[in-house]
């Protein structure tokens, strides 16, 4: 696929990883996600993927709770 060639396997690692964290309330990040993301990044990547994905996730949790209104 064309678009493939537009991002790096680094790249293609870390949206996995993200992926996977964001759909954590599905189960947890699988062993299979974690390890094609350890294959790439190196520990500190991973980490840097990992905890603003972590965060980002518990702000919309937040406001969706609160019902926070989006937009105008």
């Amino acid at each position: 696929m064309a678009r493939d060639r537009l991002l790096l396997r680094t790249d293609r690692a870390a949206l996995r990883l993200t992926e996977a964290i964001t759909r954590v309330p599905d189960g947890h990040v699988s062993d299979e996600d974690f390890s094609a993301a350890a294959a790439v990044l190196t520990a500190d990547q991973i980490s840097a993927v990992a905890w603003p994905a972590t965060v980002m996730n518990a702000f919309n949790r937040v406001a969706v709770t609160s019902r926070y209104p989006v937009g105008s």
